[in-house]
């Protein structure tokens, strides 16, 4: 199986591993974990899947929904051709209609929510120990690594870059890539520092005060220096989280 067949297996599976005894998509998950490539763009869009999942979880039907359903299942058809067309119809109906929240998904313009959403994301990547793609102490040899492959290099603030680094990968939001430093903390928890384009987060402006999210335990913060967007994601509370940032 190369991996144009497998992409085309995975992107066909069901959420939360449902899937996952299948022998085709078993193969096709090994093929994933020897290409860091695939591996990202699966973990995109499992993390894309959760994101859609919750947008139209929250999304409230619009009112009176209920009522012009129930009245067209009991309006009298003229024939079974009518009821075909009538049926037909509200299938396209509503691949239209899902075709048009997922473009608005990936395209809409910068609100309120694309900066938690961002956050969520890249805290999802991080609730299990990641994968490293590069795994080393050295901060010169990391940074040194994340140039050769193309992306950014952080700058990192004084009291995170104080930590033991662990490693590093290359993640992906929205077709940028987002460069993960990991740094050890105490009890064996880990500090995660990300770096995007931010062109990728247009609704965050640099000198703003940091942007902070809650998601369980995990709290992140995240600002903008020059055209860069920096966040921080640890497992604690938001002083846990300030205590690495530049200004602490």
């Amino acid at each position: 199986m190369n991996e144009q067949e497998a992409r085309l297996i995975l992107r066909a599976g069901r959420p939360d591993d449902q899937d996952r005894n299948d022998p085709e998509v078993a193969a096709a998950l090994q093929v994933a974990e020897r290409s860091p490539e695939l591996a990202r763009w699966l973990a995109e869009e499992q993390a894309f899947d959760r994101a859609m999942a919750a947008h139209l979880a929250a999304t409230p039907a619009p009112f009176g929904l209920k009522t012009r359903i129930l009245a067209q299942a009991t309006a009298p058809a003229t024939s079974r051709s009518a009821r075909w067309l009538v049926g037909l119809a509200g299938v396209a109906a509503l691949l239209f209609l899902l075709a048009q929240v997922v473009d608005l998904w990936h395209n809409a313009a910068p609100d309120a929510a694309v900066l938690p959403g961002y956050a969520s994301e890249m805290v999802s990547f991080v609730k299990l120990p990641p994968r490293l793609e590069m795994e080393s102490a050295d901060l010169g040899a990391i940074k040194g690594w994340l140039a050769q492959n193309g992306t950014l290099t952080p700058e990192v603030p004084a009291n995170l870059a104080a930590l033991q680094p662990v490693g590093c990968r290359v993640l992906a939001y929205r077709g940028h890539k987002v460069s993960l430093v990991c740094f050890q903390r105490a009890e064996g928890k880990l500090a995660h520092l990300f770096v995007v384009d931010r062109a990728a987060l247009p609704g965050l402006k640099p000198g703003a005060a940091p942007s902070f999210d809650q998601e369980g335990e995990w709290t992140s913060a995240l600002w903008a220096e020059g055209d860069r967007a920096y966040m921080i994601a640890v497992q604690g509370d938001e002083a846990a989280v300030r205590s690495y940032l530049p200004s602490a």
